[in-house]
């Protein structure tokens, strides 16, 4: 069975690939339904095939084809026919254990086209009637990515809003849940003004407080600390020889030095963990910080000169890390810049090392606090001999702080600290030999920082408080709403200035007030789509276009460049739309539609409410799943980069993945953190996204793979044909029967289906999930369970063998080419809208997948077919 020649093979066999659209004009014709053919043709081939177990003796799936409504136009039943059409098109049904029901080429065929005729028309009706709108307000998401883009910085903005309801396709952006109350107008007013002082300043520049820690700093305090401990074991055991009449044996106790760490006395002990040793003398001390009354707390030190080169060295073991109590010293805002001066006990090929930052801290026994402060770990590349310095940059302001900072007392419960944690990552045995750590704050590049001054502009006018406040305020109006601001617009926010200004004592603040109040506008909550939202002289059709395609492709407003082209009236020219098309995808903030679609596409939230049984996996670690996450989003990077097909998703001869997950996946001879391309040779368990461990893995309960909702996630997520609805007082698996709990997953599953209530339902979810069952909950591929061997066979409702993940693949590839793509075409056309899809969008989706079929399947392709398609254009 080889899957690329399947692959081939399926695509020649694809019907979007041969057909073409049937462009149908009912403009200069009464539009009626055609129930002459249903009553001739059609409902004669239904009568014959399909009465039988939906009709009025039987009605299987409590579905009935002879009360269905002929007039598609007029009556109700429209979401049942095109139920019809999906099973016909799929060739689920009649299914192929009923021979008596064949339903022949011609007569399908005659059923379809007459149906897709019928769905023509009643579209162009219902459109008519009932135009549909994506106006809605910004998500969560876009709000955040949308105040980072006008203010300059990458800060968090939108913590303290809520999450939005997801729609039924899975996405947040649906306007259908998108509309706005006047009390969410006030919480937007507040969280813009929130942001506006984050990136403004006042007075002159702080500053900077300097913590300079060298080794021997830390030996000290580890010596005070720790030195108590050990005296009393050494007394403890001078008593003991002494009760035993051993005076002089007492007394060489006594007189032994008071030392942690004594490598030429074989006193190693205190070396497997964090550890300070001298080099030369082969002397030191364990590191064991504790939170309790501030005695390991470290103060900054402006006088404090370099740490001048010493043999002694902070030892961190790879997977250990290294905790500084800072104190409550550090300030809330601007950059703490972090330097440590580092190198690696030995260098091997193949072997790594990195540190990772963390930024917390403890308040009592039972209440701490810890995050992680940088996106990437930084490599060391030194060596013993020749150390190297890794830079970091933590906004200070986008940490979580101590509650207790300003207010508690170093030295007493809760205790206001705050803990920098120099984690050790390597694939390795080597240590970290740390020479020196040098720690700042607040740091800033230029002052006023660059983020004050694009909102206080330079001006000539700046001692004229009421000409300068104009000019802010019109500066920062017209980049918040993405166009120009004419007098009339212009005199309601100087107004509103000058009614702030008295109650103000600062001028800024008042101006801010403004501005937050332009935040908080429609115009800029709202996503513009056309001449309600712009000024009568400008493009309007093309306005609308610029910002639902930086909403799709950036997750917010457009840029300058896409304006100026918009208002223009330039932007709708097709040529000028795929320029800026493949310049969107290749700006670094298309990696923000990439994780945001591929994540709700997915439902790769899942993943994060999975935990992870410790006792089944011992070896799992945290960062593991970390890199399950990543490589699902890097996967679709990929594909996207190179316009590769989307039939990659179902299966390729390659993986993105790291180190970390090649070990998962038992791939030799791949090194290091960072993600890569990986050439797969004929692996059929891996490749593509389906098996993947992360979409594996949170489709389990932690302990246990889930047959159930690997079927319903890929019934849902992958070949958008979700399942009907579980029946009511469905009969649950009891757990508590002895033979029950000697089933493996798929014989309780196949005894659950023995009950009438459940047989029609998971007759067709279940054989899409016990493919699956050679993953185990962490996505590692196994042959047997509980010692016996696997069977991941399984039979699919039109009667199809699956025979385990190889097999699901190979059908996949074969025969169901058309329908992923057509799934793909609808999630993705679904979030570019902003809202859900209806029949009256079916034509041209089926177009869309006939373009993107026969332009070869490229993702890139796919965009750009669906925002030049009309239903993205005239949204």
């Amino acid at each position: 069975m080889d899957l690329e020649k399947l692959r081939s093979q399926g695509r020649e066999r694809s019907e979007l690939l041969r057909g073409k659209a049937k462009k149908i004009n009912y403009q200069d014709k009464e539009i009626v339904a055609d129930i002459h053919t249903f009553k001739k043709k059609i409902y004669p081939i239904l009568q014959e095939n399909c009465l039988d177990c939906h009709g009025p003796k039987k009605s299987k799936g409590r579905f009935r084809v002879d009360t269905l409504d002929a007039d598609l136009l007029k009556g109700k039943d429209i979401n049942d026919w095109l139920e019809v059409f999906d099973v016909l098109t799929n060739q689920e049904m009649p299914p192929e254990d009923e021979p008596d029901y064949h339903l022949e080429g011609e007569d399908r065929s005659l059923v379809i086209n007459w149906l897709g005729e019928e769905m023509n028309k009643a579209k162009q009706v219902k459109r008519e009637d009932n135009p549909q709108s994506s106006f809605r307000r910004m998500t969560k998401i876009e709000y955040n990515y949308a105040l980072q883009d006008l203010l300059g910085v990458d800060f968090s903005f939108a913590d303290d809003l809520a999450p939005e309801t997801v729609s039924e396709d899975g996405f947040s952006n649906s306007s259908e849940h998108l509309k706005m109350t006047a009390m969410q107008f006030q919480t937007y007013h507040e969280l813009g003004l929130k942001a506006l002082k984050k990136v403004t300043i006042k007075g002159p520049q702080p500053k900077p407080m300097t913590y300079r820690i060298s080794p021997q700093d830390l030996m000290e305090l580890s010596q005070k600390n720790l030195s108590g401990r050990l005296k009393s074991q050494l007394k403890k055991k001078a008593d003991k020889l002494k009760k035993a009449g051993k005076n002089q044996e007492a007394e060489e106790v006594l007189k032994q030095d008071i030392i942690g760490i004594d490598l030429k006395n074989n006193k190693s002990d205190d070396t497997r963990g964090v550890h300070i040793l001298d080099l030369e003398t082969g002397r030191g001390w364990a590191y064991r910080y504790g939170y309790s009354r501030a005695r390991w707390a470290i103060k900054p030190d402006q006088e404090k000169p370099e740490a001048s080169s010493s043999s002694v060295r902070a030892v961190i073991p790879w997977a250990y890390d290294l905790k500084l109590d800072l104190g409550n010293f550090l300030p809330n805002q601007g950059n703490m810049r972090v330097k440590v001066r580092a190198g690696r006990d030995q260098i091997k090929d193949n072997e790594y090392s990195s540190i990772e930052l963390l930024f917390g801290g403890q308040t009592s026994n039972n209440a701490n606090f810890i995050t992680r402060a940088t996106e990437e770990n930084l490599l060391v590349k030194g060596t013993k001999e020749k150390p190297q310095t890794v830079q970091f940059e933590i906004a200070l302001s986008e940490m979580q702080r101590n509650p207790f900072l300003r207010t508690g007392v170093l030295g007493e419960t809760p205790t206001p600290s705050e803990v920098l944690t120099i984690k050790h990552h390597s694939n390795g045995q080597s240590q970290l030999l740390i020479d020196s750590i040098e720690i700042s704050a607040p740091i800033y590049e230029q002052w006023p920082p660059q983020s004050h001054q694009d909102i206080f502009i330079a001006s000539k006018d700046k001692s004229n408080e009421e000409q300068y406040a104009q000019e802010v305020i019109q500066n920062f109006a017209e980049k918040a709403w993405c166009r120009k601001l004419n007098q009339d617009e212009l005199r309601p926010l100087i107004n509103l200035y000058k009614g702030f200004r008295p109650r103000f004592k600062d001028f800024d603040d008042a101006v801010l007030e403004v501005l937050a109040t332009i935040l908080a506008s429609p115009e800029f909550l709202y996503i513009a789509q056309g001449e309600s939202m712009v000024a009568e002289n400008q493009k309007s059709n093309d306005l609308g276009l610029a910002h639902r395609l930086s909403h799709f492709l950036w997750k917010s407003r457009p840029d300058k460049h896409l304006i100026d082209l918009a208002r223009a009236g330039k932007l709708s020219d097709k040529a000028v739309l795929n320029h800026q098309i493949e310049r969107m995808l290749t700006d670094p903030k298309a990696d923000r539609f990439v994780k945001n679609f591929v994540e709700e596409w997915l439902g790769v939230e899942a993943l994060e409410n999975v935990i992870f049984d410790k006792k089944v996996f011992t070896s799992y670690r945290a960062e593991l799943k970390e890199d399950m996450k990543k490589e699902i989003v890097f996967y679709f990077a990929e594909v996207l980069k190179n316009n590769g097909s989307i039939i990659d998703f179902l299966h390729s001869d390659y993986l993105v993945i790291n180190e970390r997950l090649a070990k998962h996946y038992g791939i030799e001879n791949i090194y290091g953190e960072e993600f890569r391309r990986v050439k797969l040779n004929n692996n059929y368990q891996r490749g593509g996204l389906l098996t993947s461990s992360g979409l594996l893995a949170m489709n389990s309960n932690g302990k246990e793979s889930n047959p159930l909702k690997r079927g319903i996630w890929m019934l849902e997520n992958v070949l958008h044909d979700p399942p009907p609805p579980a029946p009511p007082n469905v009969p649950e698996v009891d757990l508590t029967d002895p033979k029950i709990l000697q089933m493996t997953l798929k014989e309780r599953m196949e005894d659950h289906r023995n009950h009438d209530a459940c047989r029609s339902c998971h007759a067709k979810i279940d054989p899409w999930g016990i493919a699956f069952e050679n993953y185990d909950a962490l996505g590692q591929f196994r042959d047997k369970q509980k010692g016996k061997p696997i069977d991941a066979s399984a039979t699919l409702f039109n009667k199809h063998q699956l025979d385990g993940i190889k097999g699901l693949k190979a059908y996949l590839l074969s025969d169901r080419q058309d329908q992923f793509t057509e799934a793909m075409i609808y999630k993705m056309t679904a979030y570019a809208l902003g809202r859900s899809l209806s029949f009256n969008d079916k034509s041209e989706l089926e177009e869309m997948g006939r373009q993107l079929r026969q332009s070869g399947d490229g993702l890139k392709d796919m965009i750009s077919i669906i925002i030049t398609s009309q239903l993205f254009l005239n949204n």
